[in-house]
């Protein structure tokens, strides 16, 4: 019932091709610390599922503290709620909120752990990388658990991989494929942190979230991971 009420709230046709993009049945928000590269892989990766816009709302907001990013999520999704108890939208079925670690790493670490406590009491999940979310995206190309201290190192990892890479550069279609790789990659590296009892950097939990979003499209648009 709440595909099909999806269906229709987004202009639906049932004589649509269908090749073209259709509601998902799971409504999300992704809430970025970053305000091009973060956004834009999401982006590529929703048309790559053919997810509907709709379905997936992609937001950053002013303000990078992990905190000030769990409030909007929290607000946003409380907003969202209300607004289906007046019918006039669907309640997000998962509010995500993905940041980085690099900034002055034992601040960054205390305000995740409270952003963390509170979202979690309220029902939010994270997708934190360490240091950066370009380390997700090198795991797509090159597994390593080599720790990087600042997300430059990261990028020059990164570079002869993808020319050109800069700061909000969107991914090729040809990239995106690669994310069975990431998504191994991720798991490997935080199962060798735990083994080593180790520091946690590098590490990402982005694969979390894009699991999530693979589970959300048609059986043969998924990702095998």
């Amino acid at each position: 019932m709440k595909r099909l009420r999806s269906f229709w709230q987004h202009g639906g046709s049932l004589r649509r091709d269908p090749a073209d993009n259709l509601p998902s049945g799971s409504s999300f928000l992704i809430v970025t610390e970053g305000s091009k590269t973060e956004p834009n892989y999401f982006k590529a990766l929703r048309d790559r599922l053919r997810l509907v816009a709709a379905d997936v709302d992609i937001e950053h907001p002013e303000g990078t503290d992990p905190i000030v990013l769990t409030q909007h999520a929290i607000t946003r999704r409380d907003e969202r709620r209300a607004q289906a108890a007046r019918g006039a939208a669907v309640e997000y079925d998962e509010v995500w909120v993905v940041f980085d670690l690099e900034k002055t790493h034992d601040q960054r670490r205390r305000q995740a752990q409270q952003a963390v406590s509170l979202g979690e009491a309220s029902g939010i999940r994270f997708a934190r990388s360490d240091p950066s979310f370009e380390y997700w995206l090198l795991l797509h190309v090159e597994y390593t658990t080599a720790s990087f201290t600042k997300c430059s190192q990261v990028i020059a990892r990164l570079k002869p991989h993808w020319n050109g890479y800069s700061k909000g550069s969107t991914p090729s279609p040809e990239f995106l494929e690669k994310v069975p790789r990431a998504v191994s990659g991720a798991e490997k590296c935080r199962k060798y942190h735990e083994d080593s009892d180790g520091d946690g950097n590098p590490s990402t939990y982005v694969d979390l979230l894009v699991r999530s979003l693979n589970g959300a499209t048609r059986r043969h648009l998924q990702f095998r991971l």
